[in-house]
């Protein structure tokens, strides 16, 4: 999950305060109406639009696109979801070291060893059924697949995955022929919703390959990714906005006019009627 940080909040409020610059200047434009004739209304509407549909793409989308990360974070902060990240780490790396050192970050629930993929020569077609029938035997296996240069293992008990690897590399040499060239085994994860952007960039700055994070909190962004207006839907609601700020720069003059003359009507009616 994105981290919406201070920087991404200090960012947000500096579009925001500079699309209300841009609305004020559609404003001031409409204040002008006077004095450059009422023709020029429809110009004004025009100018009103363009600036704000060009504040709306540079300053408005952004924040927009934004939205599902915040909507997640604040999931997870409300919720305590845990996520789940998965990923591949090679099996020539120590494996019980790595598990233990990423169960010692903040935030992490749990981490277990669910399978792995090996990269083989090439498997036939008749010797992909063999070696099939050996995975089926074996009771640490859940499930699995087979191809023409890959097996993928997913198992029962996660702390069998190198033993049941080794065996497997050993069998396919021996009994069917088939070398094996490197391997990686299948890591699940389990995070609280807010450290996972943490756990993420640990995972990678140690060379890690992520294959995915899934839970409740990523399901929304997803979601919500997903549903996402098109920018240029965006820029024509903030176009529609800045007609709305410039025609109301219009109509300010005539309604201070009309303000000050029914005030001053108001005044000279009381006027009358302290004379009487």
């Amino acid at each position: 999950m994105k981290r919406v940080d201070y920087m991404d909040l200090i960012t947000g409020i500096i579009f925001l305060i500079l699309f209300i610059i841009i609305m004020v200047f559609a404003f001031s434009m409409g204040l002008l109406s006077p004095y450059i004739g009422r023709k020029e209304i429809v110009s004004i509407v025009i100018i009103g639009f363009v600036l704000g549909a060009i504040g709306g793409y540079f300053f408005i989308y952004p924040i927009y696109e934004e939205n599902p990360y915040v909507i997640g974070n604040t999931q997870g902060l409300f919720t305590m979801d845990s996520e789940v990240i998965n990923l591949n780490i090679p099996s020539t790396s120590n494996i019980s070291d790595i598990t233990n050192d990423i169960k010692n970050l903040k935030g992490v629930n749990s981490v277990t060893t669910n399978g792995f993929e090996l990269e083989t020569g090439f498997i036939r077609n008749e010797t992909k059924v063999y070696v099939e029938d050996y995975l089926r035997s074996d009771p640490e296996i859940e499930s699995f697949k087979v191809t023409n240069s890959s097996v993928s293992v997913d198992l029962k008990n996660d702390a069998s995955s190198t033993t049941t690897l080794g065996s497997l590399v050993n069998w396919l040499s021996n009994k069917a022929g088939v070398g094996s060239e490197f391997a990686y085994v299948h890591i699940k994860v389990s995070v609280n919703a807010n450290d996972v952007s943490d756990v993420r960039d640990y995972i990678k700055d140690n060379g890690y390959t992520i294959i995915s994070i899934e839970g409740p909190v990523q399901d929304t962004i997803h979601y919500l990714n997903d549903h996402l207006l098109p920018n240029y839907v965006i820029m024509f609601i903030t176009g529609l906005v800045g007609v709305a700020v410039a025609i109301a720069g219009v109509f300010v003059e005539p309604l201070t006019k009309f303000t000050r003359k029914f005030k001053k009507n108001r005044q000279e009616k009381r006027k009358r009627r302290y004379r009487r």
